[in-house]
């Protein structure tokens, strides 16, 4: 829908428009794969700890971690590549 009324748009493949590399869609399913769990994860981590605390903790903790794991697969393999 966003190239509906581009005239433009059989001239140029999707894989033009949006350069997503290997490299970077690997660096993508690793942060899918540790990221911020689901509200449900959370609210069992809350009533199993007695406290938002480790919720909120477990939270960002594991958005922190796959951000730096992505950014480190990024970095590493921009080298090897």
């Amino acid at each position: 829908m966003l190239y509906a009324d581009d005239a433009e748009v059989d001239a140029v493949s999707l894989s033009e428009r949006i350069p997503i590399t290997p490299l970077v869609a690997f660096g993508y399913m690793v942060f899918v794969l540790i990221y911020f769990p689901c509200i449900a994860t959370l609210a069992a981590i809350k009533g199993e700890s007695g406290s938002w605390k480790w919720a909120v903790f477990a939270g960002l903790y594991t958005t922190a971690l796959a951000w730096l794991m992505s950014f480190a697969i990024y970095q590493i393999g921009g080298l090897f590549l």
